[in-house]
Order: structure tokens, then C-alpha cells, then sequence
């Protein structure tokens, strides 16, 4: 019973049995009902039939009544309100003379709760029917036959209905089959997806799904098995971005400690005065590359940190258009010196959000940088804002060469770079997005990223207003 297969196949028939069973007994208690009701009523309708023009006096009502007795198949009776000898015929049942005492009995019975009536007891089925005679007294026409044979009937019925349950039952067992198995098929295709993702391999094609539970039920494994098969590639790309990040300014320190060890940073031969400004640049070179290491470092520091939610963050009513006029500002000494205009297109106010002020200070000194840097000289990055019907954005918005369309989804992983080829100029850590991104997610909003032609590309903040995050 470990199987699935095995265990849905039992339930099924466990349900079909216990349906049947309800069933049978339901069907059988209506049948006895209503066989014991409908042979009541016969005996009672030909008695009363009889009674309408009989003489049990007469040899001819006599005659009749012995043809009414194995017409019925039971036993007939007269009996006088007199000392007049009883009537008696048995042609259809002989009745002992305890039955014929039990009958006279219930006979009696019945008499004191006129009109007829049908009554079980002591094994017999004893129907009365009181009649007039021609003095103006009352007699009372019997008719008894052993209540067993008032199952005959049913029982036949019954039996019937066991032949269509064993059918049904059989059908329903083939039917459990083949649902069982439609079933437990694709449970078996997941558990083996499952083990292969277990072994490490996530390119297998996407499984069949219907549109059942079971179809949803594999639509979101297959989602599940391509988002761990991203999370891999984006874990081997972080690897290979830290050690390429962190190789090149090692390459350069131990370039230049190399050369000071030796004594080739200076010319041969050269002076003391003459050396001294060769290993100052040594020296610079040595330590701008730390510097650069320190930030990378840094930066990933504080990315862990903010993915972990360690990174504290105070949220207080916040005008996003004010803090983005307030990161213009700082930002324009760099903007002038790489001949970029910044262009205020924010509405004079926004509604307040709860935010940390001087988290999302960052997230916009990150996107005006890297518009800054990309945006030739002489063109305009732009900084607008609105607000919707369940959250304010704020956009920043760039005049430069655009992003790739296949690099959009990617644009936020860490040490990605959407041009691998620009200048060194250009060139940046590769967090600072992936750390805009986790400062926006902390505030459960969404920074999104998109291309504006003919040229250049918007990067847009967007929170929950108050109450609808």
C-alpha cells in the first residue's frame, strides 16, 4: 500500500463498495416495504371484491370462496357474529388449528378497528374484511398465508439487484483502473523529473500538463525546475564575476608590488629624486586597486546582508518627488563634468509612501550614475514621476545606446553586464542594480527596466501608496 497507484485504486473502490452497500439496503427495505403493502392490498381488494355479492351461506358463495382460496394461495375463512359454525377453505393453505385460533384472534382485532386491514403475526399474513348479511349483522372474511411468502418476491428482486451490483462493481473496478493509472502517470513522470533535478540536471524538455490539478500541479514544477535552473546559472555567473572582478585588481597589485620588490618601477640607474615620482605612481596604482577591491567587497557585503533582511530599514511618510529633487541636486557637479544636462520633469508633489529615506537615496543615485554614464555629451537624462491607481513611481530615464532586448530579464542579476565590451571607463561593479533591486523588494514595491526609443532606456521605482501594499 507504499504505492500512490495502489492506495487511490482502494480509496475508489472503498467508495464504490460503501455507495452499493447504502444502496442495497436502501433499495431492499423499499422493496420489503412495498411487496408486503402490495400483496396487503390484493388480499384485501379480492376480499372486499367477494364481499360485495357473496352468501357464505349459499352452496354458490360457498364454491366461490374454495375457488378465491387457491386463486390466493391462502387459507379463507368466514366467521359469524352468531353461534353459526365458521366457514373454511383450503385449497390454497391448510391452517393448523393454532393458525386458525391465531386468525380468529386477530380476526376479533380487527373487528373493533373497521374498515380492513392487513396484519402480520406468528408467522401468518392475515387480512380481514368485514361484510353485511342479510339479517343486518356483520361477518368477517379471513384471509391468512404464511408471511414468508410475501418475500418471495422481493427476494427475487433482490437477487436481481445483487447480479447488477456485482456488474456494477465490476465495472466500477475497471474504471478504477484505468482513472488510477491516468492518475498515477503523471505523478510518476514528476517523481522521476524530481529525481533527475535531485541529480543535478535541468535541461530536461517540459513535462505534459492538462489543465486539471495534476496539469497546474506540473506547470509549476516545470516553472520551479527553470527558476533553480536560473538560480544556477546566475550562482555560476556570480562566481565568475566575483573571481574576474577580483582577479584583474589583484593582477595590477602584485604587478606593481612585483616591480617595487625588484626595483623595476624605477628607471636603472636613475637617482633618488628621479625614482621617487615613478614609485609614487606604484604606489597610487597599489592602492587604487585595493580601494576597488574594498568596494566590490563591500558591495557584496551589503548585498548578502539586505538578502538575509539584516539591513535595518525605518520607514517614515516619504515625498518621493522631493528625495529625487534632493539626489538631482547632488548629482549635478557629475553630470556637469560629463556634459550631461539633468532635466527635472517631477510634478511639484507626490502622495507620501512609507519609506527609509536613505535607503531609496541610493537606489537613485544608482540609476542617475549609471544614466550619467551612459548618456553622451550634450544630451539630457531625465528624472519624472506620477502617481497610479495603487502605488507613486519615480523614472529615470537615459539618452544612451539602450539594452539589449536579451539582456532585459537579466538586467538585475549580480555582475551582469549587458555590454561586456564597453569602455573601462563605463565599466561598474555589477551589483549596483541587484542592490537597488533588493532595496525597492524591501520596501515591497518594484523597480523595472525598459527600453525608450528611438534611444535610451528608463529605469522606474515604483511603491505602494499607504494601505495597498
Amino acid at each position: 500500500m507504499r504505492s500512490y497507484r495502489n492506495r487511490l485504486l482502494l480509496a475508489f473502490l472503498a467508495v464504490t463498495l460503501a455507495s452499493l452497500a447504502l444502496f442495497a439496503g436502501l433499495a431492499a427495505a423499499q422493496v420489503i416495504r412495498y411487496s408486503r403493502q402490495a400483496r396487503g392490498e390484493e388480499l384485501r381488494m379480492r376480499l372486499k371484491l367477494v364481499s360485495n355479492w357473496l352468501d357464505p351461506a349459499a352452496p354458490a358463495g360457498q364454491e366461490a370462496l374454495h375457488r378465491l382460496s387457491a386463486d390466493l394461495g391462502a387459507a379463507i375463512l368466514v366467521i359469524f357474529p352468531d353461534d353459526r359454525p365458521r366457514f373454511y377453505a383450503a385449497d390454497g393453505y391448510a391452517l393448523t388449528p393454532a393458525d386458525i385460533a391465531e386468525a380468529r384472534r386477530v380476526a376479533a382485532e380487527a373487528a373493533l378497528r373497521l374498515p380492513a386491514s392487513t396484519i402480520q403475526r406468528s408467522g401468518l399474513a392475515i387480512a380481514v374484511q368485514p361484510f353485511p348479511l342479510a339479517d343486518g349483522t356483520t361477518a368477517l372474511l379471513i384471509a391468512a398465508e404464511p408471511a414468508a411468502r410475501l418475500e418471495v418476491g422481493w427476494r427475487r428482486l433482490l437477487d436481481a439487484l445483487a447480479y447488477a451490483g456485482l456488474l456494477g462493481l465490476a465495472g466500477s473496478l475497471l474504471l478504477a483502473l484505468l482513472l488510477a493509472r491516468s492518475i498515477s502517470r503523471p505523478v510518476g513522470r514528476l517523481i522521476a523529473a524530481a529525481d533527475r533535478v535531485a541529480q543535478g540536471v535541468y535541461d530536461d524538455p517540459p513535462l505534459p500538463a492538462g489543465a486539471d490539478e495534476l496539469g497546474r500541479l506540473t506547470a509549476a514544477f516545470d516553472a520551479m525546475r527553470e527558476r533553480v535552473r536560473q538560480g544556477q546559472q546566475i550562482q555560476r555567473d556570480f562566481l565568475a564575476g566575483v573571481s574576474h572582478d577580483l582577479k584583474t585588481p589583484l593582477t595590477v597589485i602584485q604587478g606593481y608590488a612585483t616591480a617595487l620588490a625588484d626595483g623595476v618601477a624605477a628607471e636603472s640607474g636613475a637617482s633618488a629624486a628621479d625614482q621617487e615620482p615613478a614609485l609614487r605612481r606604484a604606489a597610487a596604482g597599489i592602492q587604487r586597486e585595493a580601494e576597488r577591491m574594498a568596494r566590490l567587497i563591500a558591495a557584496l557585503l551589503e548585498l548578502a546582508r539586505l538578502e538575509a533582511g539584516l539591513t535595518p530599514f525605518h520607514p517614515q511618510p516619504l515625498d518621493l518627488a522631493a528625495l529625487a529633487r534632493g539626489s538631482l541636486a547632488d548629482l549635478a557637479a557629475q553630470a556637469a563634468e560629463a556634459g550631461v544636462r539633468l532635466e527635472d520633469a517631477l510634478p511639484a508633489s507626490l502622495p507620501l509612501v512609507p519609506a527609509d529615506a536613505g535607503q531609496l537615496e541610493r537606489v537613485l543615485a544608482n540609476l542617475l550614475e549609471n544614466a550619467i554614464r551612459y548618456t553622451p555629451a550634450g544630451a539630457a537624462v531625465i528624472v519624472g514621476g506620477e502617481q497610479r491607481r495603487t502605488d507613486v513611481a519615480i523614472w529615470v530615464e537615459d539618452a544612451g545606446p539602450g539594452i539589449p532586448a536579451e539582456a532585459l530579464p537579466r538586467v538585475f542579476d549580480r555582475f551582469y553586464q549587458a555590454d561586456p565590451a564597453r569602455a573601462a571607463g563605463r565599466r561598474g561593479s555589477g551589483l549596483g542594480l541587484a542592490i537597488a533591486r533588493e532595496i525597492v523588494l524591501r520596501h515591497t514595491g518594484a523597480l523595472s527596466a525598459e527600453n525608450r526609443p528611438p534611444a535610451g532606456a528608463r529605469f522606474t521605482v515604483a511603491l505602494p501608496l499607504a494601505g495597498k501594499g
